[in-house]
């Protein structure tokens, strides 16, 4: 048989194959709209954002210059401040109800007189029954801050002179330190190789893809071949002038052939339907998607030589896949995994594939940072290629 007819021999195989996977209408289901229902749900569970702000109520019950000077210092992008105003109902007037603040600084009526003259104020945060811990410690903080900032300019500014009552001169004093420029000021960066963990749909459509391709075609592949066995389809096929080889390739290509079909098209909802960029090295890409298919086509395979009936090809599909996915961060990213599994689980191909894709999308690495994750999945791909080619019964 000339090269030529081999190729062709092999390709129709592998159409074959497709053709069967997309004669079953579950298909559908489980390769397309599925997979996009996860990209959304994690996606739009895991998008992240700025933390939400804490609410602070003040109630100044003094109205002087000082305590007005704090409320100004309270104020910032950090915190939601709000000003109780003092409520005066008019007589026979029904009072107006309001829902209480999550969080009151209380300021004390005579606070700007008695810190004038050295004496110690207490001002009391008073906070709601279910306020969140979290904000309440952010306000404490805040409120602490603006404190000593403001204990500060009154130790620099000295105590009011005997002969100024109103303290006036005093205050100009105090009000040209807030007006000036910090003497010091810290510049907050990323060191080193830190990183922040990818979120959103740059987790969930890369990892959704990485999951599914491997279920569907570990599950469909595997499935099947161990029909074909079981119903003398595999003996058929060696009756033609076909050698072991060839029908083994024919099997690998059509598993490759579906797990492309789908993975082409996720790569085009994650662009268009959930506007995640796939990087700035199309290259890149194409040699790990295709390292990645590859590899998953081969495991398939190899499950499908392995196994002797459908219903052991998809059980045992179905788990492989959902270990490999956990462990591989698809569910999650692998920065939030202790290192020492997240290195261990590198014997598995996920692990390298999702390597690749945040190199890709979160980090906007070229095609170098994808050779290292494409040449393991190669290996992994030669690995389960040549144990299928040898556990495969063709008689």
């Amino acid at each position: 048989m000339s090269r030529g007819s081999r190729l062709r021999a092999i390709a129709v195989l592998a159409a074959n194959d497709l053709r069967l996977t997309v004669r079953d209408r579950a298909a559908f289901l489980w390769m397309l709209l599925l997979p996009l229902a996860l990209m959304w749900m994690f996606g739009a569970m895991n998008r992240g954002g700025p933390p939400p702000k804490a609410s602070l109520a003040v109630d100044d019950r003094d109205g002087g210059w000082l305590a007005r000077d704090l409320v100004k210092e309270l104020a910032g992008e950090r915190i939601e401040l709000t000003v109780l105003a003092p409520v005066r109902p008019a007589a026979g007037a029904a009072r107006e109800r309001r829902e209480p603040p999550s969080r009151t600084l209380v300021i004390p009526a005579g606070f700007t007189a008695k810190v004038l003259a050295g004496e110690r104020q207490t001002l009391r945060l008073e906070k709601a029954s279910g306020a969140r811990q979290e904000l309440n410690l952010a306000a404490e903080a805040h409120v602490v801050r603006a404190i000593v900032r403001i204990v500060g300019r009154l130790a620099e500014v000295g105590p009011p002179p005997a002969g100024d009552p109103l303290a006036m001169g005093h205050r100009k004093a105090f009000e040209s330190l807030a007006a000036r420029a910090p003497l010091v000021r810290v510049a907050v960066s990323t060191a080193g190789a830190g990183r922040a963990a990818p979120r959103g749909f740059a987790q969930s459509v890369p990892g959704t893809l990485t999951m599914t391709v491997l279920m569907m075609t570990l599950i469909y592949g595997a499935v099947f071949l161990t029909l074909e066995k079981r119903q003398g389809m595999i003996r058929r096929q060696a009756a033609l002038p076909l050698s072991r080889r060839s029908i083994f390739l024919g099997k690998l290509a059509g598993r490759m052939l579906l797990a492309l079909a789908q993975a082409v098209l996720l790569l085009l909802a994650g662009r268009f339907l959930f506007g995640l960029s796939w990087g700035v090295s199309p290259a890149g890409l194409a040699l790990l998607l295709g390292s990645y298919l590859l590899a998953v086509a081969a495991m398939s395979t190899f499950l499908g030589a392995v196994l002797q009936t459908p219903e052991q090809a998809s059980a045992v599909g179905w788990v492989s896949s959902m270990v490999l996915a956990a462990l591989g961060g698809c569910w999650w990213p692998s920065e939030v995994m202790p290192r020492w599994l997240w290195r261990a689980a590198h014997v598995l191909p996920t692990p390298w594939a999702m390597d690749g894709f945040h190199a890709l999308i979160s980090f906007g690495r070229g095609l170098d940072a994808v050779l290292l994750p494409a040449t393991a999945l190669v290996g992994f791909a030669a690995l389960f290629g040549f144990l299928g080619s040898r556990l495969l019964r063709i008689e």
